[in-house]
């Protein structure tokens, strides 16, 4: 009869051999190379080999700094040190916005307190106590403290939109005309001799 394993035998498949091969060899070289890294030997040569480098690009890179500030100059644009000075500078303003915030608030804490607490009355003499004693006492206003930190609302202005068309003047009737444009008489000095 027949043979269940003759029906599923795969084609031989001729580079398979190849494929072994290559995966064997890359296995050889990356655990040839991880040693070779890892070696003391090799952090030494590599760290040379980057000072030599750094060493000789070191006046090209300067060269190549010089022209392009040089070119950002020309085009009237900033350069790096441009930005670091920029920075520097906002967050200077920064420290000093926080600082201004935070006496702010002290003053604020004082003032809401001041307000909070009654006003000591000044001494008086017997004579101003009696008669102050003979007349009803007027009733004590509130104290309130303006609130440091309320900004008032802005005046709204009216302005002309930008982009809106040009409105055409109205007119009524025949009776609008332009209004005739006052020119200021000369002074000839022609007969005064």
């Amino acid at each position: 009869m027949s043979d269940p394993q003759a029906g599923s035998t795969k084609p031989a498949d001729p580079l398979e051999q190849w494929r072994e091969l290559r995966d064997t060899y890359v296995d050889i070289w990356a655990k040839a190379s991880g040693e070779a890294v890892n070696s003391e030997a090799y952090a030494q040569a590599s760290g040379t080999m980057l000072e030599a480098f750094l060493t000789t690009s070191s006046p090209f890179r300067d060269a190549q700094k010089k022209a392009m500030v040089s070119a950002l100059e020309q085009c009237n644009m900033p350069s790096r040190d441009d930005y670091v000075r920029l920075a520097d500078r906002m967050a200077n303003m920064e420290f000093l916005l926080d600082d201004m915030d935070a006496r702010l608030r002290q003053v604020h804490q004082l003032v809401s307190k001041a307000a909070t607490q009654p006003a000591a009355a000044p001494k008086a003499s017997p004579a101003a106590k009696a008669a102050a004693a003979s007349e009803p006492a007027p009733a004590p206003e509130p104290i309130s403290a303006p609130h440091l930190f309320a900004t008032p609302a802005p005046e709204r202005i009216a302005a002309p939109h930008l982009f809106a068309a040009p409105q055409p003047a109205a007119k009524t009737g025949s009776a609008a005309k332009p209004a005739a444009r006052k020119v200021p008489a000369k002074n000839s000095k022609k007969g005064s001799k």
